[in-house]
């Protein structure tokens, strides 16, 4: 029986929540981009007039994440379980989907190069071409969780 593709935890919405903050005034963050509610990056078609509801906030995220999770359902070629999901999911609404599917980790991660793919990962703090140090504490937040995880099958 195939494996039912795995969904964000409580405990994953939680660290992105922790890490991306929680702004209900659109702002540019330090990488140029203009962004909302819990590191929602503001499209050329979106308005936001006025401050957002916790409640819309929550509704960006939650759409975020619906789409980080159609790109790894995608590009994932091994299976992950439930700590290694949350992290990949943290990482690749932070780093941006594009990003994200270009990056060495998504490479190494598939050809289960674990070790090469945490060190790209706790490297991973340059954004729209700025380095973002105050990235540094997501990026080990991330490979911990990664690590809680420990073997790694394949699909």
């Amino acid at each position: 029986m195939a494996q039912q593709p795995l969904t964000i935890s409580l405990a994953g919405i939680e660290l992105i929540k922790k890490y991306q903050g929680l702004n209900l005034e659109q702002y540019q963050d330090e990488s140029g981009l203009w962004v909302i509610g819990y590191g929602h990056m503001i499209a050329c078609y979106e308005n936001f007039a006025g401050p957002l509801t916790p409640e819309t906030a929550e509704a960006l995220l939650i759409l975020d994440i619906q789409r980080c999770q159609c790109l790894l359902q995608q590009c994932l070629e091994i299976s992950l379980n439930q700590p290694q999901y949350d992290a990949l999911v943290s990482l690749a609404l932070s780093c941006g989907n594009e990003a994200f599917y270009q990056s060495a980790i998504l490479k190494h991660i598939n050809a289960r190069q674990f070790d090469e793919a945490l060190a790209e990962w706790e490297k991973a703090i340059v954004l729209n071409g700025r380095k973002i140090n105050s990235l540094t504490p997501q990026r080990q937040a991330e490979c911990a969780l990664f690590l809680q995880g420990g073997e790694v099958g394949t699909r």
